[in-house]
């Protein structure tokens, strides 16, 4: 296999990382932990999704796994309403389908939910639909600009 855009920006940056390789293709957080072949950590699962603002405009989210975006917070820190953007939005701003999508590959403004820096570690989509990535979430801040914010939901 050709080496990932992902995993070849890591290196890049000389940040440690794990590859997580998956034997069928995933879109959920129940789908990467039946899928992958190695040992995960549930609760270490991150999801990228991209939303569109009433402005026209793509924003990303990264929070964790079993959480979901409050639509008001995201609305408080950005300033305009937005939604989940299509499968068609997601694959013409980012050149994966949705389950792929890769927090560090991405052009859209990036919002972190802060719960995703309290882990030891993370892992997210890759940009391919067969393999993750694991980091310390540290890292993030030599990876991506962002901006660090609480748009989850209650728990």
């Amino acid at each position: 296999m050709q080496e990932l855009d992902s995993a070849r920006a890591l290196r890049k940056k000389d940040v440690d990382f794990r590859l997580i390789e998956l034997s069928q293709r995933a879109i959920s957080v129940e789908d990467v932990v039946r899928y992958s072949t190695s040992e995960i950590a549930v609760d270490e699962i991150c999801k990228t999704i991209l939303l569109k603002g009433s402005d026209g405009e793509m924003h990303a989210a990264l929070l964790l796994g079993s959480h979901r975006i409050d639509f008001a917070k995201v609305r408080g820190v950005i300033g305009v309403s937005v939604r989940i953007a299509t499968f068609e939005e997601i694959k013409a701003t980012t050149g994966v389908e949705p389950g792929a999508v890769c927090p560090i590959l991405l052009r859209a403004p990036l919002l972190v939910d802060r719960r995703v820096l309290a882990k030891d570690r993370i892992n997210f989509g890759s940009g391919h639909h067969l393999y993750g990535l694991e980091i310390d979430p540290r890292e993030l801040e030599r990876l991506v600009e962002y901006r660090l914010v609480d748009i989850a939901e209650a728990h």
